[in-house]
């Protein structure tokens, strides 16, 4: 089963009472151009019996998540970074009533999110689509950097960290995923999980 794209990385805001876990006001995050799981287990952890193993564990211990889309919005940056919008006033020159800033201070609350997105794979000469949910993650703020254009356009696109963790359902769940022969249907099953009921 051979990767051969990305599309559609959507959030959902992720909230826990008890074991009941849920979200809100998600939305897709731009369009997708890179995504890397990193995940962590426990060290090696053996029981002999016999002089051999007779059992071993290694459990999930966390992960990374890093995610590059073609753009990063100030709407999916608010959202995801649990930043404040102030309006822009009082500043000569300053014609875009509409233009608001984004305020990285003190008060940033960053959220815990459910994230989602579709792995397109080529199986036995078929098109399938994995759609792969993390259930909470919490991202970084990005690293700003950007090159100077020259003769050729160099595509420089934002990238995205955030930690994985287990969510608070009774088993502790830290991903689900289901593969379909559409993306329809890939792109459905994201939305239904991340509680994502218009359209995106």
């Amino acid at each position: 089963m051979a990767t051969i794209g990305l599309s559609k990385p959507y959030y959902g805001i992720y909230s826990a009472s008890g074991t009941t876990v849920s979200y809100t006001d998600g939305a897709v995050m731009g369009k997708a151009t890179e995504a890397n799981i990193e995940i962590d287990t426990t060290e090696d952890n053996n029981l002999y019996g016999d002089n051999a193993i007779a059992e071993a564990d290694r459990s999930f211990a966390g992960g990374t998540l890093t995610l590059s889309t073609t753009d990063l919005s100030q709407e999916v940056s608010k959202a995801i970074l649990g930043l404040k919008e102030s309006a822009i006033t009082g500043i000569e020159g300053v014609t875009d009533t509409s233009v608001k800033e984004l305020i990285y201070d003190d008060d940033q609350s960053t959220p815990y999110l459910g994230v989602g997105f579709i792995i397109k794979k080529k199986v036995n000469g078929a098109y399938r689509w994995r759609a792969v949910v993390l259930t909470k993650v919490m991202f970084s703020v990005p690293a700003d950097a950007a090159t100077t254009q020259g003769e050729s356009i160099e595509w420089q696109t934002p990238e995205l960290s955030a930690t994985i963790m287990r969510d608070d359902s009774a088993t502790h769940m830290w991903k689900r995923e289901a593969t379909f022969t559409t993306e329809v249907q890939a792109d459905a099953y994201i939305k239904a999980r991340l509680g994502i009921t218009e359209a995106a």
